[in-house]
């Protein structure tokens, strides 16, 4: 029998039995919580205990669906996983904030708590072998892509900084100093912290040439009348 002949009936655990009941919710805490030890080795609001949580909700909510139909009585089957799919978007939205330094965070996260709760309803249904798929491409995007999204962007030739000053005076200084240096100055805002005449800035610099961003926020922290320098 080749690969092909093999239907997808053989592949899920399809019938609510006492056995394969325990195996899907297990197999719930394995796929989420391995996509969501990713987001707590990172700091991230939501993450192991969030994930788990989520994706054990949706696939209790399918299973539910399937046992109301099967035993009690005909139902619309998609209707309460229907109400997952929308729902965790409030779920979601919570984890996505704009942080001080006019970022955007947590939609990588919020993304992710979707999907787990896509693969709790795939697993309380019993279709395994998508959700083997789906939580393979999530890994691989989630570790392999992030790392090389991060080298990506550490070498861009413009950079994106956070710098507060002293006063007005040391951001002259700094302004003329860049551009002795090379640097194009291709936007900047300003702001009072409110804290003395310290100066809050956020400036894009162009490089003219891809180099490393670490090595350019060390030699700029060095300039004199800098607080506080950050790359965002």
């Amino acid at each position: 029998m080749s690969l092909a002949d093999i239907s997808l009936a053989n592949l899920s655990f399809t019938s609510l039995t006492l056995v394969n009941i325990p195996v899907r919710l297990l197999l719930v805490v394995f796929f989420s919580g391995t996509l969501g030890w990713e987001r707590t080795s990172k700091r991230r609001g939501a993450g192991i205990r969030t994930y788990i949580i989520v994706c054990l909700g949706s696939a209790l909510t399918i299973m539910t669906s399937q046992y109301i139909y099967t035993y009690i009585g005909t139902t619309d089957l998609s209707r309460l996983g229907a109400q997952v799919i929308s729902g965790i978007g409030f779920i979601g939205a919570g984890t996505i904030m704009f942080t001080g330094f006019k970022q955007v965070k947590g939609i990588t996260t919020a993304a992710g708590l979707w999907v787990a709760a896509c693969m709790g309803l795939a697993i309380g249904a019993g279709f395994i072998y998508a959700t083997f798929i789906t939580w393979a491409i999530m890994m691989v995007v989630m570790t392999v892509f992030d790392r090389w999204e991060s080298k990506f962007f550490a070498h861009m030739s413009e950079i994106r900084l956070y710098i507060v000053f002293e006063n007005f005076q040391f951001f002259r200084g700094f302004m003329q100093k860049v551009k002795a240096n090379g640097f194009v100055i291709v936007d900047f805002e300003m702001d009072k912290t409110g804290l003395n005449k310290e100066i809050a800035t956020y400036i894009s610099l162009n490089l003219k040439n891809k180099r490393n961003h670490e090595e350019i926020i060390d030699g700029i922290s060095t300039y004199p009348g800098i607080l506080m320098i950050e790359e965002i």
